[in-house]
């Protein structure tokens, strides 16, 4: 009994040395991974590692893979497709309502221009019309035209993204416009969006913990900007996220 206990502590042990021998890395998204001593703890959306006697802790959402000596190995993987990431290679837009044009095939993004537009009622010929105007006329971020993918960060992934995120084109002149309401004086409907085929339909998925990924197409050159309804509004102004496309 005592040999039987002995070869079983021997087999623990070198099971033990063995999986020591392996390494605890971290590879963050998008940055250069490192070593640390150990990985304390895997819980929730926190990876709390030791190094030089120190506790660190970063956001498993910011991390591509992990290797863990003490539980053989962890692999956070990143399985990107052609049209919809699974993971967040990509990071998330730091405020709500800021945007990225994202290209999953390198995980390159360029933050789109945001802007405070001035809204404004203006009288028309069939009724009062709530407009959005951005300064200048065009955006200095231009893009091709083609499939578009935007991460949009949103106050609340669990609403219906089509009752409160707006990919719209702007018409041009010495500002850009963008009809936000108007209203029938004879009939007193009021429509939201939508003149002069202004909103562009798009198809939306969750990404990341609060986010929306936008997939839409845009054949003509143009200034379009994507809105959000619930963004701050502060003394009638409004923050929007904008770009330009060329041919």
């Amino acid at each position: 009994m005592k040999r039987i206990l002995f070869f079983i502590f021997l087999w623990f042990m070198n099971l033990c040395a063995f999986s020591q021998n392996g390494k605890n890395y971290i590879k963050p998204i998008n940055k250069d991974g490192f070593a640390v001593d150990s990985i304390l703890s895997l819980k929730g959306n926190t990876i709390l590692y030791l190094n030089a006697g120190t506790e660190f802790d970063m956001e498993k959402n910011k991390i591509e893979y992990i290797e863990h000596s003490k539980l053989g190995r962890i692999d956070f993987l990143t399985d990107v497709q052609s049209d919809t990431p699974t993971s967040t290679p990509i990071p998330e837009p730091e405020f709500n309502g800021e945007a990225f044009i994202c290209n999953f095939e390198d995980n390159t993004y360029i933050k789109m221009e945001k802007a405070i537009g001035q809204v404004k009622v203006k009288d028309q010929l069939m009724g009062p019309e709530k407009k959005l105007y951005v300064k200048p006329a065009k955006s200095p971020i231009r893009i091709a035209s083609g499939d578009i993918k935007v991460i949009v960060r949103v106050p609340n992934t669990n609403d219906d993204p089509f009752s409160f995120v707006r990919v719209s084109r702007f018409s041009t002149s010495a500002t850009r416009k963008l009809s936000l309401a108007r209203q029938n004086e004879i009939t007193g409907k009021i429509t939201y969006g939508g003149r002069d085929k202004q909103e562009i339909p798009f198809d939306a998925k969750k990404y990341g913990k609060s986010s929306f990924l936008i997939c839409f197409n845009i054949s003509e050159a143009g200034e379009y900007c994507i809105t959000i309804s619930n963004s701050n509004q502060v003394d009638e102004k409004q923050s929007v996220s904008c770009f330009g496309v060329d041919y």
